[in-house]
């Protein structure tokens, strides 16, 4: 019967006469897997097949030979009790004796090729029971007892029936328990040691059951068969086993059995005397050709030949059904062990647990096995079983160690996985990744972009750093763990924006920074990219102090380079520039002599030169590099900067001119030229007119050099009162480029003087954070709440632009007009009171050239009104005052002293009122009624210092040195912030006293660099 595994899907052969009423079960060859076949009720029986023949029932007398126990039912939890109960009155152990059970199979021997002769079918016979003896199921058999049509024993003599294998209880699962007791005995197949034999069936004596009886303990069992050598009758079962006596054994010479082990060992035959079964495909087929793959020993066989290894160990508590494969090859033998092998063959394993589970290794009795080689198999085949396991297990262990080395070679091989990307880089190029679709092809790499932003790094240039930068942005694009990427990045940002840096970028550069420390360390390269990043922020103590810190550690590095070290000093330098201008220049020598060739140390040092005061010694070192290099146009630039806060432009225009001579097309000195004609120079006409003719060339230069030449012509256009034009132009330069900040600037203050507060919102965001002065920005936030009715919001900006930059007296201005605007009278006076008692000679800081230019006193344009809505009566002084004040830094001087003069003719002693129109009679330049003025100001004031500085400031004009010399002394007295009355003060006294005016107009100009009068002064007094 063909059957397949329910587990593997494999088909093997079981014959149909082992296959009983209830079924068997069947191991699959591949898998060993253990499934339960039936029988097909509709199909013939096999040829051969034993037929079901009645059973009597058995007596309750025991067999004399059965040495069990009295019979008792089985438990019901019985291991096999699904697979019927025993006959009543049979213990387990009767019954293991009478179930039938197939014949055993021949040893398992390697089986040479080509066909074998046609084997008849096994026949089942019984297995002993087992005793207390080991060998005690080799005793004698139980007598034969009556069937009717038993089958044939193809070992048997002819006519000798064989049990039936269908019989009640004759399950071949249970053929352990053996027969029942009322079961006939079965022929016994002797098989001859002459060449040629054949198996012959030996009758037990009697044919009829005889009743069995217990033998007494030691008695010797009945001879049933004879010794191969000489005849002798055994009666031990061990010698029965083995079908030679003891004496025989020991007359056999040693070498008997000592065969080489490494000999070929010869297919067994039928004329060897061997029990051998044939395959199932033969007795299935009809075939007489011998299967090419061995039967598979049965497991109650001692005589069984040890399987080939790698075989799963087996149960002895079931027996086992020969099968055939069809389709499947051989897996290999199940490895056995066992106290008593039986001359196994080579790589064989005795079994275990025989005679606990009541089956013996051997245990038919009577069968006689010719084992190769002799009587001394036994011994041959525990040293060859030994020699094998140790083999084995050497070869496992070898090969374990073998694979455990390829695992490692090939782990240690392939590359180590790259650890994650960090979130801060991951942020960061989610937001990249859209603005270079088209840059980043196929055949663009991370280290191809790397080299072009060094190369645009080495340049130098303003432009070239912003190329850097979008370099390194690819860089890291392509590779989210180049460290050197974010280090360029960094560095491009550092040098081309500087201070310009909005906060968002500052703080996208420093997360990435951050984020490469903590994946690779305190690297050198890493420490001055981070040190760079802190300097751009030189209005923050506490940045200046990282700085510090960050270029402190990279000297203590012993891996550090010369150069890395001079830039360590450089950061060192710039970081004490505003504290102590003798460490700064200290670093800058340590600089100069570690990196002799880095030319940022002489622009660096010109700028030590520029904090303290030395404006000659600046302007001469910056001369040295443009001498060396006339195409630094970073230098240029500091020159041109220095020119023009001293009160020279036009030694500014000297140096552009000189360069366009060298250059005529080069945009990088024609445009500051038309940059200096309407913000130093104040002729916005004239910058309108050069920069329309740069853009007639427009096609010889890229789109954000196009860009920043209308930047600068929106500026110009709006100083020129063009606002229409000014906006136009901005837009056409946001074609361009993009969130280009300071155009978003341009159309924002155009949409403020609109008052058309949607489209100002809109173009705010586009420069919000990206500004120089942060605190310029909050101002013009506030100016923004205010056109969209928001007066507290815009108080509260107001008041932050204050605490970032106590310079800013516009503003406090605003934050008055803000909380007038609110009705909020008391705070509104509360914050303009400050403002009456500030420096009156700066509203706020304003650099010589920025891209970021608004026109002087813009911010608080279209702010008057709001203060006088506060007036309680016509009775009211305070808006009157207030009003005034703010008209008067708008350079509305008229509209000012006429709020002055209303203020007088309710209180004519009001000190504030009597000195600012003190100071607007200075600047039309009458003297004499600024003194009369600003005198009765003191009188009317004395604790004001506003009122001080006036008379001060009136007597110098009139000549008067010392007693001006008292009044500003005594202002500074009452108010030491007041920077114009210490400028003024070191004006006095510089012809008299030169180095205690030096001191004081450096103090001023280390307290606001913005305040150019002091630095005019200082140029003054060095030239």
């Amino acid at each position: 019967m063909r059957i397949v595994c329910q587990k593997c899907a494999a088909a093997y052969a079981i014959d149909d006469r082992l296959i009983t009423a209830k079924g068997v079960r069947a191991q699959c060859p591949r898998c060993r897997h253990l499934q339960l076949v039936r029988r097909d009720s509709t199909a013939a029986p096999a040829a051969g097949a034993p037929a079901p023949t009645p059973q009597p029932a058995a007596p309750a007398t025991p067999s004399p030979a059965a040495p069990e126990a009295a019979p008792s039912a089985p438990p019901p939890d019985d291991l096999f009790g699904d697979f019927g109960s025993p006959p009543p009155g049979a213990s387990p152990s009767s019954a293991a004796a009478a179930a039938p059970r197939p014949a055993p199979q021949a040893p398992n021997r390697p089986v040479q090729a080509g066909p074998r002769p046609a084997q008849a079918a096994p026949a089942a016979r019984p297995a002993q029971g087992g005793g207390s003896d080991l060998f005690g199921d080799f005793g004698s058999m139980p007598a034969p007892g009556p069937a009717s049509a038993p089958p044939v024993d193809p070992f048997g003599a002819p006519g000798v029936a064989a049990p039936d294998a269908g019989a009640a209880g004759g399950d071949p699962l249970l053929d352990f328990l053996g027969p029942p007791p009322s079961a006939p005995s079965v022929p016994i197949a002797r098989i001859p040691t002459a060449p040629g034999g054949v198996p012959m069936s030996v009758a037990p004596p009697g044919g009829a059951a005889a009743p069995r009886t217990a033998a007494p303990a030691g008695a010797p069992r009945p001879a049933t068969v004879g010794c191969r050598s000489c005849g002798k009758p055994l009666t031990d079962s061990f010698d029965q086993a083995l079908g030679i006596c003891d004496d025989c054994r020991q007359r056999q010479p040693a070498s008997a059995g000592a065969a080489p082990a490494s000999a070929p060992t010869p297919a067994p035959t039928a004329s060897e005397g061997m029990d051998f079964l044939p395959p199932l495909t033969t007795l299935e087929a009809g075939s007489a050709a011998a299967s090419p793959v061995p039967p598979e020993p049965q497991p109650g066989s001692r005589a069984s030949a040890a399987p080939a290894l790698g075989a799963e160990p087996r149960s002895n508590s079931s027996p086992r059904i020969p099968i055939s494969t069809d389709i499947i090859p051989d897996m290999g033998p199940e490895p056995r062990s066992g106290p008593r092998p039986a001359a196994p063959s080579l790589g064989a394993e005795p079994r275990s647990g025989a005679r606990n589970s009541g089956i013996s290794s051997v245990r038919t009795g009577t069968a006689q096995i010719q084992a190769v080689g002799g009587g001394s198999g036994r011994g041959r085949g525990v040293l060859v079983g030994a020699l094998a396991v140790l083999l084995i297990g050497g070869g496992a262990g070898a090969w374990f160690l073998y694979s455990r080395h390829q695992e490692d070679v090939r782990r240690s091989a392939q590359p180590p996985a790259p650890p994650p990307v960090p979130e801060a880089v991951q942020a960061a190029l989610s937001r990249w990744k859209l603005k270079y679709l088209e840059e980043l092809t196929d055949d663009a790499t991370s280290a191809g972009k790397l080299a072009e932003g060094q190369q645009q790094l080495a340049r130098d240039e303003r432009f070239a750093y912003a190329q850097a930068e979008a370099s390194f942005q690819q860089a890291l694009l392509l590779d989210p763990q180049s460290d050197d990427a974010i280090i360029g990045y960094a560095q491009a940002l550092t040098l081309g924006r500087g201070a310009g840096m909005d906060d968002a970028t500052f703080q996208e550069a420093r997360s990435l920074v951050e984020a490469a420390q903590a994946r690779s360390g305190h690297t050198p390269p890493l420490l001055l990219a981070n040190a760079n990043l802190m300097l751009t922020r030189s209005r923050e103590p506490e940045r200046m102090e990282q700085a510090r810190k960050l270029a402190e550690e990279l000297l203590a590095q012993p891996k550090a380079t010369d150069a890395q070290k001079a830039e360590a000093h450089l950061v060192l330098g710039r970081a004490y520039l505003s504290t102590s201008r003798e460490l700064a220049r200290t670093h800058f020598d340590e600089a100069q002599k570690l990196a002799p060739d880095l030319k940022r140390v002489a622009y660096f040092r010109a700028l030590a030169h520029e904090s303290s005061g030395e404006y000659s010694l600046a302007l001469e070192t910056l001369r040295k590099r443009l001498a060396a290099k006339p195409d630094d146009w970073d230098s240029l630039a500091a020159t041109s900067r220095i020119y023009q806060e001293v009160g020279e432009p036009g030694e500014a225009r000297k140096l552009y001119e000189a360069r366009v001579k060298a250059a005529p097309t080069e945009l990088r000195a024609l445009l500051p030229l038309a940059v200096l004609r309407y913000q130093s120079e104040d002729n916005p006409g004239a910058a309108v007119r050069e920069l329309r003719a740069l853009l007639k060339n427009r096609s010889r230069y890229e789109s954000p050099e196009v860009a920043e030449v209308l930047v600068h012509l929106a500026s110009a256009q709006r100083a020129a009162n063009d606002a229409d034009g000014a906006a136009k132009s901005a837009e056409e330069a946001l074609q361009l480029v993009k969130g280009l900040p300071e155009a978003h600037l341009q159309v924002f203050l155009v949409a403020l003087g609109r008052r058309d507060a949607t489209r100002a919102r809109e173009h705010f965001a586009g420069f919000q954070g990206r500004m120089d002065d942060a605190a310029l920005e909050k101002v013009l936030e506030g100016r923004l709440l205010l056109l969209e009715k928001k007066p507290a919001e815009a108080v509260e900006r107001f008041q932050e632009a204050v605490r970032l930059d106590s310079r800013r007296l516009d503003a406090q201005l605003l934050a008055g007009v803000a909380s007038a605007s609110a009705k909020r009278r008391d705070d509104a006076f509360r914050a303009l009171n400050p403002a009456l008692q500030s420096d009156p000679m700066r509203l706020a800081p304003r650099p010589v050239a920025t891209r970021f230019w608004l026109r002087p006193r813009e911010t608080l344009e279209g702010m008057e009104g709001a203060i006088l809505a506060l007036a309680e009566g016509p009775e009211d002084p305070s808006p009157l005052l207030y009003e005034g004040l703010l008209r008067f830094h708008q350079d509305a001087l008229e509209a000012a002293e006429r709020h002055f003069r209303s203020v007088l003719e309710v209180d004519t002693n009001n000190a504030g009122a009597l000195a600012y129109r003190s100071l607007i009679a200075l600047r039309r330049g009458n003297a004499s009624e600024a003194k009369s003025l600003a005198t009765r100001a003191v009188e009317g004031g004395r604790q004001q210092a506003i009122a001080h500085l006036s008379l001060g400031m009136a007597l110098a004009e009139s000549r008067q040195v010392e007693p001006a010399k008292r009044s500003l002394r005594d202002a500074l007295q009452l108010a030491p912030g007041l920077l114009s009355a210490q400028a003024r003060l070191a004006e006095l006294e510089a012809p008299q006293r030169r180095d205690v005016a030096r001191d004081t107009l450096v103090r001023v100009v280390g307290l606001d660099p913005s305040y150019l009068p002091a630095k005019r002064m200082l140029y003054q007094l060095e030239r």
